[in-house]
């Protein structure tokens, strides 16, 4: 009797009291849009309905149901791919599981928003690899995959690009300078693609820069070190998420400057910086920024003042933005792509009319919430360089 009681299944919700269907729902009204549509009715007068549901087939063939409360009219269905008709029916069911005949509706959902994205994209070969923008002005959660071709004629993956915002930028890197074919497409969240932009381009030269060969040159006066932080070396230990950061105060309204020696002449081609692990995009991580430079080792170390400008080039202006938009959060209110954005670290490309340079200042015109210090835990640069 024991296993015969614990084999019973469990009855979920409320036993059928009876086996008299609903009614049917009344005056179905459709509004398509964009990849779906939302349907409006007029629910039946059953005391004991419990919900309406809509059962349709998905392009991919995937039979769907969405479910609506029974104290709402209304339901919205999405997942379509391209413009076309589709029958949906909706079902009253009421609390003793009873279901009524369906009402069969025609919709018509306007192409889905991917293929916009699609046609906004834009493919430009760079330093290393290829850069990619598209719009995204519904901000959906779609997928950018990006594709090569190999030399058997069959494409490999190199990388998806998970992505809700509005204008959207994306860098493949780490190629040899050889024409290559790639392609590039959109995925939705429901296994809808676009086609395949392919495109042919020989991605520009470019190395990083080897951190052994780079010293920091002395600090202006007017700022001092944090005792919370780190000798200007931890910028280029490698390690870009453990509590090693460079830390620095100000003493007056000077916006705060470091000065580097590369060891290399390089015509620079982009840079990532980390910021301290735990405060991205929060206190002291440099929000409006500026890289200046130099290939003179006589302006570079301006007879020992420190705090001179006289001859350097203002190489470029950046400004941090994280995907979820500009306000300031907590760590544990980041989105899941401000994390990945500062986890894999914020890259910037210098114009290509930068000069070749050896020495460089990094100057934080602004915090992310306008303090008097700035901290970085990492710099990489990459460009060409000039033995």
């Amino acid at each position: 009797m024991f296993f015969v009681y614990s084999c019973t299944e469990e009855q979920i919700g409320q036993y059928p009291v009876d086996d008299i269907p609903p009614q049917e729902v009344l005056n179905p009204v459709v509004e398509n849009f964009k990849g779906g549509a939302s349907i409006t009715y007029d629910l039946p007068g059953d005391k004991d309905l419990q919900y309406v549901k809509a059962v349709y087939s998905l392009p991919t063939g995937e039979v769907k149901e969405k479910l609506a409360s029974s104290f709402i009219n209304e339901l919205t269905i999405e997942g379509f791919a391209r413009a076309a008709k589709t029958n949906v029916n909706l079902i009253s069911v009421d609390k003793s599981r009873n279901e009524s005949d369906p009402v069969i509706i025609e919709i018509e959902p306007a192409d889905s928003p991917i293929f916009d994205v699609y046609a906004s994209l834009a493919v430009v070969a760079s330093f290393g690899g290829i850069k990619i923008t598209w719009e995204n002005p519904e901000q959906k959660d779609i997928v950018v995959g990006v594709v090569i071709k190999n030399e058997d004629g069959t494409y490999d993956q190199v990388e998806s690009f998970y992505t809700s915002v509005s204008n959207g930028l994306g860098a493949v890197r780490g190629m040899e300078p050889v024409e290559t074919e790639f392609g590039v497409y959109i995925r939705d969240v429901y296994d809808n693609y676009t086609d395949t932009l392919i495109t042919v381009l020989s991605p520009w030269e470019e190395s990083e820069l080897d951190k052994d060969q780079w010293r920091g040159l002395p600090l202006c006066s007017e700022f001092s070190l944090s005792q919370w932080g780190k000798p200007i070396e931890c910028m280029w230990d490698g390690a870009t998420t453990n509590s090693d950061f460079y830390y620095i105060n100000r003493t007056s309204s000077t916006p705060i400057f470091f000065t580097m020696d590369l060891g290399v002449t390089t015509k620079l081609s982009r840079f990532k910086f980390w910021a301290r692990n735990g405060y991205y995009f929060n206190l002291h991580h440099p929000k409006e920024f500026e890289v200046w430079g130099t290939n003179d080792p006589a302006i570079a170390n301006a007879n020992g003042d420190a705090c001179s400008w006289d001859g350097w080039e203002l190489l470029y202006t950046g400004i941090s933005e994280k995907p979820s938009g500009p306000d300031v959060v907590s760590q544990s209110n980041l989105s899941s792509e401000d994390l990945a954005l500062a986890m894999s670290g914020e890259e910037f490309e210098f114009p290509l009319e930068v000069p070749e340079v050896r020495y460089i200042r990094f100057r934080t015109l602004r915090t992310w919430t306008d303090s008097n210090s700035s901290f970085i835990a990492e710099l990489t640069f990459w460009g060409q360089i000039n033995e």
